[in-house]
């Protein structure tokens, strides 16, 4: 049995692991998974912001690794600690657990070095206040002791093992709402989109995009038009996340009806990082763009065509014919 692992896209993971060290991004975590249940092969899927977003991204029958960066006081000043988390899902089978045990030791040797090792089934192990408690334990700057560590392994580094950092940042993890991390969104798009919608209005698509392509934001307007999907395709570009919204119609009952399409676009060539960072938009996209009556994934302009629209409107509509 191999007990290496393969990352899946390896440069996306370094760049993914570099920026969470990094002093000069926002990043505070990089949370990755087997691909496909595979023991041996892990892939990035998740970097994000805010730390205490990591527990709800847990799933109960995988096991995940995270590195994520914190911040504790000590004699008035501020230190950056990382913490390494492995994460056992209650309802990984005993089996496949076995085998997950293998590669532990390469898993965590990708992830050094930290400060504290968490180790557990329990997503209230991943709140900031208890990992934070922990690591002012682990540096003798905090005399109270958990209740309970029972499912848990902490395993404590030096500040001297890790490279000198600029620690300018105020103590504290920032807040991130349920539904991802902010990101703003320009006045403009949420006038595109309210045209679109409008019947007095001309406009039948709009797209936005990230500025610069890059997931800091904000999400500016790209592009609006009267025309067809042909006419809102030329603004999709290979290199960079988009939203755009689509106004088509369709006839229900010899009524002819306004549908809406919600249309994700990440072209084929977009960076790897940012591909993982603009995931935590998710929530704030949708507040923008939605509602709508169907959703389109696409990276290649070939899998945004009338055909796969109307097919998906009528079929949410239950106006297409299922008779060859």
């Amino acid at each position: 049995m191999a007990t290496t692992i393969e990352v899946v896209d390896g440069a996306a993971f370094q760049e993914a692991i570099a920026s969470v060290r990094s002093d000069t991004t926002d990043d505070k975590y990089v949370l990755c998974g087997h691909v496909d249940g595979d023991p041996n092969r892990i892939q990035v899927i998740q970097v994000g912001q805010a730390t205490d977003e990591l527990s709800s991204l847990l799933d109960e029958t995988q096991v995940m690794y995270a590195l994520g960066r914190y911040q504790t006081k000590f004699d008035m000043s501020t230190t950056v600690k990382f913490v390494y988390f492995r994460w056992i899902g209650e309802k990984v089978p005993l089996g496949k657990k076995g085998r997950y045990g293998v590669v532990s030791g390469n898993a965590e040797s990708m992830f050094s070095p930290y400060h504290l090792f968490v180790e557990s089934s329990n997503v209230e192990d991943f709140a900031d206040e208890r990992i934070l408690q922990q690591l002012e334990e682990a540096s003798g700057t905090k005399s109270k002791v958990l209740d309970s560590t029972e499912g848990r392994q902490m395993r404590g580094f030096t500040q001297t093992q890790l490279p000198t950092r600029d620690n300018k940042a105020k103590f504290g993890v920032s807040a991130v709402s349920k539904e991802g991390a902010a990101v703003d969104v320009d006045p403009e798009v949420l006038k595109a989109v309210a045209a679109v919608r409008s019947d007095a209005s001309p406009l039948n698509w709009t797209v936005a995009g990230y500025r610069d392509n890059s997931p800091k934001g904000p999400i500016e307007l790209v592009g609006s038009g009267e025309g067809n999907l042909s006419e809102m395709k030329q603004v999709l570009a290979a290199d960079a996340p988009m939203y755009g919204l689509y106004r088509v119609t369709d006839k229900v009952d010899d009524i002819t009806t306004v549908k809406f399409v919600y249309i994700v676009w990440i072209g084929e060539s977009t960076k790897p990082m940012t591909r993982a960072k603009i995931s935590t938009h998710k929530g704030v996209a949708e507040q923008t763009f939605t509602p709508a009556h169907v959703t389109i994934f696409a990276s290649d302009l070939s899998d945004v065509s009338e055909s796969i629209i109307m097919d998906k409107v009528k079929s949410a509509s239950g106006t297409m014919s299922h008779v060859k």
